[in-house]
């Protein structure tokens, strides 16, 4: 069994997504218990492809598959430890479907199935956009680097919601009542839990 829990971190713009990553980088008591992966947009934007293509979402699938399979093969052997993914395989699908393109021809162009998008994460950790909740906190362009207004922050949140809510382990963490050190502390648990039960499940493989 590999030591390797695969999580999604998803969710809408201004979500807290790569601010909950740094934080456990940074917490000396998740040192050696997580790897964390770039989000795949990073890394396409000098193909020269336009988001406004269909080609460029099948590029994002097929690179965070690529950077996921690359870290099984690399740590097959390793401790057990978290690897947490700036977004998942099946998130260019939310923004396939913002722009008004049809679900099915998503899976027909990328030659895929949600189940197996599904099949690749034993959890999804949905941190809601800050401007479904807490507007407040809700920057964009110039103040970061993100384009969408709230209205469209929230739309993709919904999205993101839709595409991913039938994961067994769909875990979505609104903004309602909470300040970001709470809704931070709420992930680390929800991390937490899935750790235990992954280890309790391979305690009792190992008993077999």
């Amino acid at each position: 069994m590999s030591g390797l829990i695969f999580i999604v971190l998803t969710g809408g713009p201004c979500g807290g997504k790569t601010t909950l990553i740094r934080e456990l980088l940074a917490d000396p008591g998740w040192n050696g218990k997580i790897v964390a992966l770039p989000e795949a947009i990073s890394l396409i934007s000098w193909l020269g492809v336009s988001p406004a293509e269909p080609l460029f979402q099948r590029l994002m699938v097929l690179l965070q598959m690529a950077l996921e399979d690359a870290v099984r093969v690399g740590l097959q052997e390793a401790e057990p430890r978290f690897v947490l993914c700036h977004r998942g395989s099946l998130d260019p699908l939310a923004y396939w479907l913002a722009r008004g393109w049809k679900e099915e021809g998503f899976f027909a162009y990328t030659g895929t199935r949600r189940e197996e998008h599904y099949r690749r994460y034993d959890a999804v950790i949905h941190l809601v956009t800050a401007a479904d909740g807490a507007p407040e906190a809700y920057r964009r362009w110039p103040d970061a680097h993100r384009p969408e207004t709230p209205e469209e922050a929230i739309r993709l949140d919904r999205l993101l919601q839709h595409v991913w809510g039938g994961h067994p382990r769909y875990i979505r963490l609104d903004n309602k009542g909470k300040d970001w050190n709470t809704k931070s502390a709420l992930a680390r648990k929800r991390l937490e839990e899935t750790w235990q039960e992954y280890g309790a499940n391979r305690n009792a493989k190992k008993g077999k």
